[in-house]
């Protein structure tokens, strides 16, 4: 009896999707442009120069990046990597691990002083090198799907996924090392031509 149990029960063991969750992009990244705005105005006060425009956007980036990083989503799934995005439009990535050509770990003054890191993956899909795909670097969300890519719109980008590029912003520097290692494995364990299968 307890070997019939034995060849009725899954023989497979359920597979751990990491998320976000597990690697959260921290508060503190959210309030990084309006800390980072703050220490500029009050410097350039001190030698006697007032930019008008830091009082329109320091209030506008303390709402705006808290709600991105509310909308921003990944998941570490079996064959590929899922990005979701967008506080108005909804967006949705599929990366199939095969395709990612490179992953590292990016930091400005403001994540080494803060341990913090950014996660940038690419890859060579849609006939985009590393050094291809435009947009302007600011804050927000978007990810586009290969046509979006074709077309190239400019996209501003802190946490994002736009053309060849998926950024993820102000992890802890030894989850993004954690994180950075879990992909490199997932590459491996999925390499080109099991990505391209069935096309």
């Amino acid at each position: 009896m307890d070997n019939l149990n034995q060849y009725s029960q899954p023989s497979n063991p359920q597979k751990v999707i990491i998320t976000e969750k597990d690697y959260p992009i921290t508060m503190l990244w959210a309030f990084k442009a309006p800390i980072i705005m703050f220490v500029i105005s009050a410097i350039a006060i001190i030698f006697g120069y007032w930019f008008p425009i830091f009082v329109i956007l320091f209030p506008a980036l303390l709402i705006a990046n808290p709600l991105i990083r509310a909308n921003f989503h990944y998941s570490l799934e079996d064959k590929f990597l899922m990005v979701s995005s967008g506080v108005l439009s909804k967006k949705q990535r599929n990366l199939p691990y095969g395709v990612i050509q490179n992953v590292f770990l990016k930091q400005d003054l403001f994540d080494r002083v803060f341990k913090l890191a950014s996660l940038r993956i690419e890859n060579a899909s849609y006939g985009g090198g590393a050094s291809q795909g435009k947009g302007g670097k600011f804050l927000g969300m978007t990810v586009r799907s290969s046509n979006d890519y074709r077309r190239n719109e400019g996209v501003y980008e802190t946490a994002s996924a736009s053309g060849n590029k998926i950024n993820i912003p102000g992890l802890k520097k030894e989850q993004a090392e954690e994180l950075k290692n879990l992909i490199l494995q997932k590459i491996k364990e999925n390499p080109l031509e099991d990505s391209q299968s069935g096309l």
